[in-house]
């Protein structure tokens, strides 16, 4: 895989965490949740990408 494209997705990854705490430092707790589904369906699907980008090279 592209350095490039690994560095993209965990900066994506490292960015919601912030967002997060962020969020968390604010206590809203709804909205917690929410990123923390779309944390996890963001590092399920990065690494189906990276899985399949793997096979191929």
């Amino acid at each position: 895989m592209p350095p490039t494209l690994r560095t993209t997705l965990c900066e994506i990854r490292d960015d919601l965490h912030v967002l997060r705490r962020m969020v968390a430092a604010r206590g809203h707790i709804e909205t917690i949740q929410g990123i923390d589904a779309l944390i996890g369906v963001a590092e399920a699907e990065a690494i189906k990408i990276i899985r399949c980008i793997d096979r191929r090279a």
